[in-house]
């Protein structure tokens, strides 16, 4: 005797389709949870006094509006939709794959982490 769902789907079928959807909706990356936590205590960090030198530094050869990056890191305006979208941690702290010359330090990418978990202040 051969079970069937609404005649025409074998119940194994449907079985399978539910535990595949369930199986990839547990995948799902969240980039906001992932990745270490803050290694630095004692310190408020800031956009204007810590992490802007940084960004200068590493960022700004592609991402100053003229280079072959996109978008403009020049200000704070112009990185803020990137960090609201969890790109900068996701690239800067967790895939390490930014910037492409490799020349940011990891105390520099643990100073960018901690700021951005605070919920990256501008001053």
């Amino acid at each position: 005797m051969n079970l069937t769902f609404s005649k025409s789907i074998p119940i194994p079928a449907v079985v399978i389709f539910v535990m595949v959807v369930t199986l990839w909706s547990g995948c799902k990356k969240d980039s906001s949870t992932d990745g270490p936590a803050c290694n630095i205590s004692g310190v408020t960090l800031t956009y204007t006094a810590n992490i802007k030198g940084i960004i200068d530094r590493h960022c700004l050869s592609c991402h100053s509006g003229a280079g072959p990056g996109p978008d403009d890191y020049r200000t704070y305006e112009g990185i803020k939709p990137h960090l609201d979208e969890g790109h900068v941690r996701l690239r800067v702290v967790i895939d390490k794959d930014m910037p492409q010359n490799g020349g940011m330090t990891q105390a520099e990418r643990d100073s960018i982490n901690c700021w951005i978990l605070s919920g990256y202040p501008k001053q």
